[in-house]
Order: C-alpha cells, then structure tokens, then sequence
C-alpha cells in the first residue's frame, strides 16, 4: 500500500512515516529543489541536522547507504536508492523572507522557511529556532578555493531519491520557491512525497 503528497511548486507539506517505510522523494517535472525537513516523531526537538550529518559522512555528498543523522547525532534516515547522480546539498539554509528583502528587495516572497514554519506551527517551535534542511536536488558544488558554485538542478522529470524511516519520524518537504537565480529551472514546479511499505 502506498500513501502520496502532491507538494505544488513553492508551497510545502507534511506526513508521518513510521519506521521501516520508504519515502520516495520524487521531481515530478525535472529541475526542482526540495528542501526536505524530519523530526522525530516522538520526540520534536530531534531533528535531521545537515551539521551532524557532515560530520558524521565526514563529507558534504550523499550517497546510496549513507545514514542521516538528528541533532543527537542518531541514524533517522538511510538513503536506498538515488537516481539523480547524487547531485543533493548539506550546506545551505533555507531561502527565507530576509534573503529575498535583503538580496533582492522583494517583501513577502514565499520561502522555504516559512513553508517549514506552517508546515509544523503545532510543533511550537520559535521560528529562530527551525532547522535546516537537506536540499534534495540542489546544485551548489564547492570549487577547488572553497567558494561556493550556483547551478540549476540537473535532475530530470521522475528523478528520485528513496529513503528509508530509522524510527517514525514527521517528514517535511518545501518545493522551492526561488524563482530569480535559474536554480530550480526556468520554473519552480511539483515535488512529490511516495510512502510503501515493501
């Protein structure tokens, strides 16, 4: 049996996944970054933490096997299958309303960040305090000085990465809304969220 989410272009959604399902991650038209979000569900303040996660893979790639870790640096999440060549990110925040005032001078963009915030505002969580994501599909390789590139998602319609739940967790995924750098595209489009239990 398999249950699925429909996350439109620029907006974000939340499921439960109990331990031992799989999560398909999947970029329904090609281009889109997912900034992807999961909490314990037991337990809100454990959350998948980008930070532990590089120190623990001892890198800032993720590939097949590898274990996302929480705050407390325990397994959450492994990843089984990936069809997008691996092109994801550990490194950066989400877009928030800041980044679009400050950067760009544009008021009330919709953001990754308060995707997350409506996504979870039962949680009761201070919005200072909300984590940060695994960009699924984003394209930031770090050049040989240490800078930082920005490239356009190279991920293809249907690409996906399959997850498997280490405990039961609450899963949240942001379809990005950037629109003003080509890093989703020439669009921001769907992403959507495909639990089985096999």
């Amino acid at each position: 049996m398999t249950r699925e989410l429909l996350i439109e272009a620029g907006y974000g959604g939340r499921l439960d996944l109990r331990e031992g399902e799989l999560l398909e991650v999947v970029n329904v038209e090609g281009q889109q970054i997912c900034d992807f979000f999961a909490f314990n569900a037991n337990d809100v303040k454990e959350f998948l933490s980008p930070a532990h996660c590089r120190a623990t893979l001892r890198r800032v790639t993720l590939g097949v096997d590898d274990k996302l870790v929480s705050v407390y640096r325990r397994p959450m999440i492994e990843i089984v299958q990936d069809t997008s060549d691996g092109v994801h990110d550990i490194c950066f925040p989400s877009c928030d309303r800041q980044r679009y005032l400050l950067g760009f001078g544009i008021p009330d963009h919709r953001n990754c960040r308060a995707n997350l915030a409506e996504a979870v505002a039962d949680f009761g969580i201070p919005y200072e305090y909300l984590p940060d994501p695994i960009n699924f599909f984003q394209n930031t390789p770090i050049r040989s000085d240490g800078s930082f590139e920005t490239g356009t998602s190279p991920a293809r319609p249907g690409d996906k990465i399959v997850l498997r739940a280490l405990m039961n967790l609450i899963v949240v995924g942001s379809a990005c809304p950037h629109d003003i750098y080509p890093t989703n595209g020439e669009r921001i489009t769907d992403v959507k969220l495909v639990v089985r239990n096999d």
